[in-house]
């Protein structure tokens, strides 16, 4: 790009950003303005003619507003969420804050990128909110040496009800390969895991993230230890995780991580003193949350 080239997209930007940031001033005063029925006032027909011919909002985006911002509206940490990062930042919360976590959940909805607190909000709600038993049935079946040691390799660390979720979830089946010893480590100068390591660890957990009760496929190797600590490719500490849980793990927000993965709950906090934590705030630097 020339210097001119450079000039238009830096004004393009700045108007961009400058323009994302007074719809999110629009879209917390509509609350205020349909409740006061300005609109009606001002000879619109509706609050959303008037939205649209004022701020170019469309009919679908008034309605969510109304919807999430009356869901925070005794809210203000939320609220200044919305201000800061806009409508959808919150949404994955909204449901579950209350006005005793609405500060917990706006740290969580500003530091996350909306994938990761989605996936997040969806684990706390298994692991940390009370509910109803899960019952469960007894089934005994039949089956030759050879198939429950392949069955026993593709369940891993996970459970075996975790593996049946797979398979009636119509994941593909995982064809199990040669298995490395989980006491071969292997030292190196480099972050590149040597293909059998790999196999081994995604086939562990049938190709699909490790963390208990997800069933999105894998998209990355996890070290729990953190390689840049200790230069050391060792299977019993890599899993296989999605994009998601793999940010939620540099946040610090995987309890349990050296234990196997079954084991692995949420934190609501890092482990401000952890040597991992000057890893993932390093990590972070170049891939957002």
């Amino acid at each position: 790009m020339d210097k001119k080239d450079q000039v238009l997209h830096q004004q393009f930007s700045e108007y961009g950003r400058n323009a994302r940031e007074w719809t999110r001033k629009c879209v917390l005063l509509l609350p205020q303005i349909e409740r006061r029925q300005v609109w009606r006032k001002k000879g619109f027909g509706s609050i959303f003619e008037y939205a649209a011919k004022l701020a170019g909002m469309s009919r679908a985006t008034v309605e969510e507003a109304l919807r999430v911002l009356k869901k925070i509206e005794n809210k203000a940490a939320l609220q200044a969420v919305v201000a800061e990062k806009g409508l959808q930042r919150v949404r994955p919360v909204v449901s579950i804050a209350t006005l005793d976590t609405a500060d917990f959940w706006a740290e969580k909805a500003r530091t996350m990128s909306k994938h990761s607190l989605e996936t997040y909000v969806q684990n706390f709600r298994r692991e940390c909110l009370p509910g109803e038993e899960t019952k469960t049935v007894k089934l005994s079946m039949e089956l030759s040496p050879e198939t429950l040691e392949k069955l026993k390799r593709m369940k891993g660390d996970s459970t075996w009800q975790e593996l049946m979720d797979r398979f009636l979830d119509g994941e593909k089946e995982t064809v199990v390969s040669e298995i490395v010893p989980l006491d071969v480590k292997t030292k190196a100068s480099s972050r590149h895991i040597p293909l059998r390591i790999q196999r081994q660890v995604r086939e562990r957990s049938g190709g699909l993230c490790a963390y208990p009760g997800c069933s999105r496929r894998a998209t990355s190797l996890h070290h729990t230890q953190r390689w840049a600590l200790e230069k050391v490719h060792d299977p019993a500490r890599l899993h296989a995780l999605c994009t998601a849980h793999e940010r939620l793990a540099h946040l610090g927000l995987i309890d349990n991580e050296e234990a196997p993965s079954s084991h692995w709950r949420l934190r609501t906090q890092p482990d401000f003193e952890s040597n991992k934590r000057f890893v993932d705030q390093y990590v972070a630097l170049y891939r957002p949350s």
